[in-house]
Order: C-alpha cells, then sequence, then structure tokens
C-alpha cells in the first residue's frame, strides 16, 4: 500500500522536471498525474477494506462521497441557472431593432456562455483535484494507522 502512494507522490516533481513548457503538454502532464493518483488510490482503498475494513473507514468513505455529490450537485445547479440566464439573453434578443444592438447581443451571449463554460469546467477540476490530493491523504493516514495497529498487535 505504502509503494503505490510513495509513487503517486513523486509523479509531480519527475513530470515537471521532464517537462517541456507548454500549456498542452502541462495539461496532459497534470491529467497524468490524476490519474495516476486515482489509481494509487484505488489499490490502496482495495488493500485497506480488504486488510481491515471497520464501520469507521465505511462510514467516512460514505461521507466523503456523500460531500462529493453535494459538491457536485451545486455545480450543476450553477451550471442550469447560468444556462437560464443565457436563454433570457435569447428572448432580449427579439427586443432589438437595430442590426448594431443585435449584433451586440449574439456577441454577449457568446461571451456568457463561454464565461459559464470557464467557471463550470473549472469548478468541476477544482473538485476532482481537491478530492484526489484529500482522499489520498486521507489514505495515507489509514494506511499508516492500520499498519501500526497491526504492529502493536504483533509485536
Amino acid at each position: 500500500m505504502r509503494t503505490a502512494l510513495t509513487a503517486t507522490e513523486q509523479v509531480p516533481a519527475q513530470a515537471v522536471a521532464a517537462a517541456p513548457v507548454g500549456a498542452p503538454l502541462r495539461r496532459t502532464v497534470l491529467v497524468q498525474e490524476i490519474a495516476t493518483r486515482s489509481a494509487a488510490n484505488a489499490v490502496g482503498t482495495a488493500q485497506l477494506l480488504s486488510q481491515s475494513p471497520d464501520s469507521t473507514t465505511i462510514g467516512e468513505l460514505y461521507a466523503m462521497q456523500g460531500a462529493f455529490m453535494k459538491q457536485l450537485w451545486q455545480i450543476d445547479q450553477d451550471w442550469r441557472a447560468g444556462l437560464m440566464r443565457v436563454y433570457e439573453g435569447t428572448v432580449s434578443l427579439r427586443k432589438a431593432n437595430t442590426l448594431s444592438k443585435v449584433v451586440e447581443q449574439d456577441f454577449n451571449l457568446i461571451g456568457q456562455c463561454g464565461d459559464l463554460m470557464t467557471t463550470y469546467m473549472t469548478s468541476v477540476a477544482t473538485l476532482v483535484e481537491n478530492t484526489n490530493v484529500g482522499y489520498s491523504y486521507w489514505l495515507s493516514k489509514k494506511i499508516r494507522a492500520a499498519q501500526a495497529a497491526r504492529a502493536a498487535a504483533t509485536g
């Protein structure tokens, strides 16, 4: 278990050193980092639950899942509210009586759509990153506690 977590903790430094400068490559490295950490979390979780599945751990897992879903639900609600604002903006296009006003409103709506998508994607990425890192921290504490309990029981 510890080996998998140690490998993910070392990925960022290795990836940063190996990655050339450039946003597309940097993005790829960061996505790979999240995927690696997620895989390590999955392996660590499976090992932890197979060795010491206690009710506290299960309860904490459910609580974290619930918190994640609550935040995801809020992101969804914000997305829907933003879409409604854009829709309301399209209705107001009918009130424009000159070409310049129609063009202005068209580009305003395009800007609103761009802002909405940026906010949505940034919120989802932030949620995934924070959840991934927070879960890794929680998992490493649980693994250390389980190892300490096993060592105390055998020694």
